[in-house]
């Protein structure tokens, strides 16, 4: 059988110029709506000039809008489509690779119980771990092949996964934190945040700063993500965890910006809600 010859490179890897809107876009997706050139001139490591020039492009092309000030910057709708025809077409064409290579796969699990090599097991997500089970005792839409032997609680190599793993979308509730300048956790509704944080009931609590921290403290709740919360909350959220996050100022854009990437890059659906916990100062009324 012969084999038709022809590159089948996505146009984003091919030219020079869609790979840098490509990136462009995905550092503005991070930083919206406060965006700095030369942040995003550093970051995919061309000249601030260029940068600015592409800025008109995607303006005048329909993906950027420009709204006050001159670092004020939001992708549009049709932005998000175009990310994810990027990613899509990135996608194809490393999978195309990937079966040239003759690559195969393998994923791991904890065994549910006892698993032999070579034995079918279905997969499904606890708590946001996955787990093998027996094929013939579960009713898993998915499934693979074992590598090897393995007992309850210990890893499992898996190959020739198939089908696909049931999952709710996790949810994050972004609580936002006045700086230390504006008072830090002194400035918090303390009953307000031990109240979302009861309703919320969160599978894990994200917290960055010492103002966090100190608000966990005053609450008696203890932090399981406490560095590069940015990704690990998003990646517990996409395994189906509720998160909490604790963050002062920036990083509330910051973590919306990894949602957004996130829900663009695996299809995912991922909710959030930004709710501010500065203390209202009452004021008091001349007779």
């Amino acid at each position: 059988m012969s084999r038709r010859h022809g590159s089948s490179n996505p146009e984003v890897l091919i030219s020079k110029g869609e790979l840098a809107k490509f990136q462009i876009l995905v550092e503005v997706l991070k930083s919206q709506p406060h965006v700095k050139q030369k942040d995003i001139a550093d970051a995919i490591g061309i000249t601030v000039q260029a940068v600015s020039k592409y800025f008109k492009k995607l303006v005048k092309e329909g993906l950027l809008e420009a709204g006050e000030g001159r670092a004020y910057y939001r992708l549009t709708p049709k932005a998000q489509v175009k990310i994810k025809e990027y990613l899509t077409s990135i996608e194809r064409y490393v999978n195309s690779v990937k079966r040239e290579l003759k690559i195969e796969r393998v994923w791991p699990a904890l065994a549910a119980q006892k698993i032999h090599a070579g034995e079918k097991v279905g997969l499904v997500m606890r708590n946001g771990v996955l787990y093998a089970v027996p094929w013939a005792e579960c009713r898993a839409k998915a499934y693979g092949t074992a590598l090897n032997d393995a007992e309850e609680g210990e890893d499992v190599a898996l190959t020739d996964l198939k089908g696909e793993i049931e999952l709710e979308t996790g949810k994050i509730l972004i609580i936002k934190l006045p700086s230390i300048m504006e008072g830090g956790s002194r400035a918090v509704d303390v009953d307000k945040i031990r109240r979302l944080y009861e309703d919320f009931k969160p599978d894990r609590v994200g917290v960055m700063g010492t103002v966090g921290r100190a608000v966990l403290n005053r609450i008696g709740v203890k932090a399981d993500i406490e560095f590069g919360i940015t990704k690990a909350s998003v990646m517990a959220a996409l395994r189906g965890l509720k998160v909490l996050v604790l963050v002062v100022g920036r990083m509330v854009s910051r973590i919306i910006g990894e949602i957004e990437l996130a829900n663009s890059k695996y299809n995912a659906e991922i909710t959030y809600e930004v709710i501010d916990v500065h203390k209202v100062q009452e004021v008091a009324q001349a007779s």
